[in-house]
């Protein structure tokens, strides 16, 4: 059978959810990657077994909003401040 590609709105999907989940939905052989058609971000699946249903997006969305509570008290508990400055060293550059 010919793989097919379509695009999913990404709202409210996490791209590791949604890369972890997508053979379970849709087969073996399915690969997802970010993409943005007509100006909106999601993802663009890639599979010869079934698309996705509204009911499996839907449970994708639930999934996201566990995994992203999920990290972000895995952050509280780190005492890490998500919005922190992150020193870079820099070349410095020599003139001359």
């Amino acid at each position: 059978m010919a793989a097919n590609s379509y695009f999913v709105p990404g709202y409210g999907i996490s791209r590791a959810v949604i890369q972890n989940e997508i053979r379970y939905h849709c087969g073996p052989d399915a690969i997802v990657r970010p993409y943005t058609h007509q100006g909106r971000d999601g993802f663009l699946v890639t599979t010869s077994g079934p698309p996705l249903t509204k009911a499996q997006i839907d449970d994708l969305k639930i999934s996201s909003r566990e995994y992203e509570e999920k990290q972000s008290r895995r952050a509280d508990e780190a005492d890490v401040f998500v919005n922190q400055p992150v020193p870079v060293s820099q070349r410095i550059r020599r003139s001359g």
